[in-house]
């Protein structure tokens, strides 16, 4: 099985907000307009940057606003409910770095990000995928067989 990148799999949320639920994508643009957020998950590193009419997947270059490291296992806990974002950051399994009044501006992000997601039909299917490409990393192979 080809492995999917979180990268490529946040590129198609973006894709299927924007053609399954234009409005949602629009509010999420609102508090994100002008940020650059660096992202690392597990051993991939890249940018999310967003202007008033899109998001877009780039390359890191230094000029990130935030940044944003965390695991495709501690992504699916905090979706799958196991885990409190917020206790996720407190624990360090969720590292954000940035100024209090960006990160309040991409908190709000997130929040209209999650709402316009879970009215998307075709956002199952990519969280699917997302369990899928946790499956084959090598911490959760090892988990499974320790």
């Amino acid at each position: 099985m080809t492995e999917l990148s979180v990268q490529a799999l946040l590129a198609r949320s973006f894709a299927l907000l924007t053609r399954e639920q234009p409005q949602a994508h629009e509010r999420i643009l609102m508090p994100l307009a002008g940020l650059a957020v660096a992202l690392k998950i597990d051993a991939e590193h890249f940018t999310a940057a967003f202007t008033s009419t899109q998001a877009h997947l780039r390359a890191v270059d230094g000029q990130e606003s935030i940044t944003v490291g965390t695991s495709r296992r501690t992504i699916l806990e905090v979706l799958d409910d196991r885990r409190m974002l917020t206790e996720a950051v407190l624990s360090n399994a969720v590292e954000v770095v940035g100024p209090l009044e960006v990160l309040l501006r991409a908190h709000e992000g997130l929040i209209r990000y999650v709402h316009g997601a879970v009215r998307c039909a075709g956002f199952p299917s990519l969280i699917h995928q997302l369990r899928l490409t946790c499956a084959d990393t090598p911490e959760r192979k090892a988990e499974a067989h320790g």
